[in-house]
């Protein structure tokens, strides 16, 4: 039977592209960081509305206003986290570079959106200072920077153990050393199965290893090879006569 698609696939698959492309991030001139244009362009438009929501004067809207600030402010503070990326390298080691996404969501997100926002909005005419909303932009930006630095930290962690369990066939050029000093270099991805791994040895030392497998099948054999092979394993040879007469004189 043909096999068709399953639908939760492909639905993960596009999810999956849908997510790359969001996450491309590129790096910035000078600077150690790298931007998401995507992540800025969503943020930019969640300001946007907020700002129409916040200032504007609007009716009564059918939500509750608390409720508008504390899911508002804290979906664009979830945003505004994952604008930057910290990639791997020396400067990570700075903590002010380490924690730059950190450090962007807590200054726009909680001190210009959270507090300098609603000090602003108090100063139209058509609008009332409450401390009710500052602490739900504060309330909903924690919670929601929170759940940032989870997301962030788990997948962290899968490409750490995506890139500690790769396999070493994968990686070009890959090789190791054993405990008598010979190299083994693995094979590509396309080899044999039974090709798994190999040993790179000299020029000389190559070629003898392959003339002994080749003549462990020969079945030629020189006849004084045979004779030396065939002689009495305990007869005495020139050099034991040699070192008996030695020892002798030594013990007169």
């Amino acid at each position: 039977m043909p096999a068709y698609p399953r639908p939760h696939a492909v639905v993960q698959q596009l999810l999956e592209r849908a997510e790359d492309a969001i996450l491309q991030s590129y790096a910035l001139r000078d600077a150690p960081l790298r931007i998401r244009p995507l992540m800025v362009f969503f943020t930019a438009a969640w300001l946007i509305l907020l700002g129409v929501l916040g200032f504007a004067p609007l009716p009564t809207l059918p939500i509750n206003d608390k409720a508008l600030h504390f899911f508002g402010l804290g979906f664009a503070t979830f945003l505004i986290y994952f604008i930057l990326e910290v990639p791997e390298g020396p400067y990570t080691r700075v903590w002010y570079i380490r924690r730059a996404p950190l450090i962007l969501a807590l200054s726009l997100g909680f001190f210009v959106g959270g507090v300098i926002s609603e000090i602003t909005q108090s100063l139209l005419p058509w609008k009332t200072f409450q401390w009710g909303d500052i602490l739900a932009n504060l309330l909903g930006s924690s919670l929601f920077l929170y759940i940032g630095v989870l997301l962030r930290r788990r997948a962290r962690r899968r490409s750490e153990i995506a890139e500690l369990y790769q396999p070493l066939s994968a990686v070009q050029g890959a090789s190791y050393r054993d405990a008598q000093g010979r190299t083994h270099a693995f094979a590509p991805a396309g080899a044999a199965a039974g090709a798994v791994g190999a040993i790179a040895l000299p020029e000389g030392e190559d070629e003898g290893l392959m003339n002994a497998r080749e003549d462990v099948w020969d079945d030629e054999l020189d006849e004084g090879d045979l004779a030396a092979a065939t002689a009495n394993p305990f007869s005495l040879g020139d050099g034991d006569d040699e070192r008996e007469e030695r020892d002798a004189r030594d013990m007169v």
